[in-house]
């Protein structure tokens, strides 16, 4: 009953948010690392928000924070004290994270990043990577044609001005090419924003091609952005900074960081993170928000970031073990029996590629998978076997995932892959 109206039937076709238009399951419930949906089916869930639920669905430590700070309010849209708190605790992720800007969400965050950097450098032009997920904002919605040879950037969605296009460059992933089109747009670069580990080609191999990047950036004054938006707090508790040990200017956070509640962060080097307040040459950049900053979330986040920093020996440790486990058992296995497979992948964040192939970017992946069919089949399989992996295909794992699970999981993929 919705009032004095009673719905009848659900019609599918209202609603047409990503996802919803013929989606596998319906969800009703979760909890540690299962789904359960409409019917009372459970799934072990790989998916866990897209990342976000590092410590399971559920969890109490979430659960708690939220239920004591409804008693004091959800939304004052002005300052409170807690926000300070997770300030301070994010800044012990990285030593870079000097300065610190909240928001609502990973596309919000990165639009912010580029207004800073814009405003910091004052040059219009940012350059991303192929194979990249920046959010859905404007500035990033770009790549390269894969069935073309060219570098030349390509909208990934329409609505987009075309004149957009005049101010973003895409670089080829994991390749050298890079440093040369960063060295001819150098004056014109404000920043240059990658994620250490793409989810389209999660990878622990960035180090040489970061350092450099870090290096070319840097001689040139444009402003190096990480996006860490699943990799931060996920991978170690300072992200691909710490795991790397490569700083950033800019970095920016989200899903892990609200423990499911929406957010999004900046953090970087105080002085370019100062230029919001405007100087000389500049006015100030705008970075207000109705719900950034709201004490729910701020309570949830420091919760969440309180226990990770306690407790990061034993979760990094476990997390990095369990996904070293799904890697080294499925690719023994296709290794022994010449299947066209493997696992890559950091820490807790894997994919299943459909290739025995060396690859370095999404690019490479996307010509040298085996066909559509079969990978189809192969997930139509582990949902079958009650393994939930979402249409990203990435594969994330929690503290929630014990060893038997992680090693049903491992089974289910041995099983299912051919």
């Amino acid at each position: 009953l919705f009032g004095k109206y009673t719905i009848m039937k659900i019609n599918r076709n209202l609603l047409k948010n990503e996802g919803y238009s013929n989606p596998s399951l319906l969800i009703k419930k979760s909890y540690g690392c299962y789904l359960e949906d409409v019917n009372g089916k459970t799934f072990i869930d790989t998916t866990l928000g897209s990342g976000t639920h590092i410590l399971g669905h559920n969890s109490p430590i979430i659960n708690d924070a939220i239920k004591q700070q409804l008693d004091n309010g959800i939304l004052y849209t002005t300052a409170n004290n807690i926000a300070y708190e997770v300030a301070e605790l994010i800044s012990l992720a990285y030593p870079s994270n000097q300065s610190v800007v909240f928001c609502n969400s990973g596309s919000e965050a990165t639009m912010r990043a580029a207004r800073i950097a814009r405003a910091f450098t004052r040059r219009d032009k940012i350059a991303i990577f192929s194979g990249a997920w920046h959010g859905g904002n404007e500035l990033f919605m770009y790549d390269h044609d894969y069935k073309s040879e060219s570098l030349s950037a390509i909208h990934k969605s329409s609505g987009i001005p075309e004149s957009f296009l005049e101010n973003v460059i895409v670089l080829p992933y994991n390749d050298e090419k890079s440093f040369q089109i960063i060295e001819d747009n150098k004056d014109d670069i404000a920043m240059v924003i990658i994620e250490p580990s793409q989810g389209s080609n999660p990878r622990d191999d960035m180090f040489n091609f970061l350092k450099t990047l870090r290096s070319v950036t840097r001689r040139h004054g444009i402003v190096l952005c990480f996006d860490e938006m699943i990799t931060g707090f996920r991978i170690k508790y300072g992200g691909c900074q710490e795991y790397y040990n490569v700083d950033a200017d800019l970095t920016t956070y989200g899903k892990s960081v609200g423990g499911g509640l929406p957010i999004g962060v900046v953090a970087g080097r105080s002085e370019i993170v100062n230029i919001i307040h405007g100087s000389q040459k500049t006015i100030p950049v705008f970075m207000g928000g109705t719900f950034s900053a709201n004490p729910l979330v701020m309570s949830v986040s420091k919760a969440l970031l309180e226990h990770l920093l306690t407790e990061k020996k034993q979760i990094y440790s476990y997390l990095s073990k369990m996904g070293d486990y799904v890697k080294t058992n499925v690719n023994e296995h296709c290794f022994k029996n010449n299947i066209d497979a493997q696992v890559i992948g950091i820490g807790s964040m894997l994919r299943i590629v459909h290739t025995k192939n060396f690859i370095k970017s999404r690019r490479e992946r996307d010509s040298l998978e085996i066909g559509h069919k079969i990978i189809s089949d192969f997930y139509d399989s582990l949902l079958k076997r009650n393994i939930f992996v979402n249409s990203n295909k990435i594969i994330f794992l929690s503290m929630m995932h014990t060893e038997d699970i992680v090693n049903e999981i491992t089974t289910s993929i041995i099983e299912s892959i051919k």
